[in-house]
């Protein structure tokens, strides 16, 4: 279960270079803790 201090319930992040890398793992943490995402290569 994500840590409340984090929750991005209602908040959208978009990621450049969101398909390997650093960049789908920050993909991968941003939704898991809520957030809507929007994934740009």
């Amino acid at each position: 279960m994500p840590d409340p201090l984090f929750d991005l319930t209602g908040k959208v992040a978009l990621v450049t270079g969101g398909s390997r890398g650093l960049g789908r793992e920050m993909v991968l943490a941003f939704a898991e803790h809520g957030a809507d995402v929007i994934i740009a290569s």
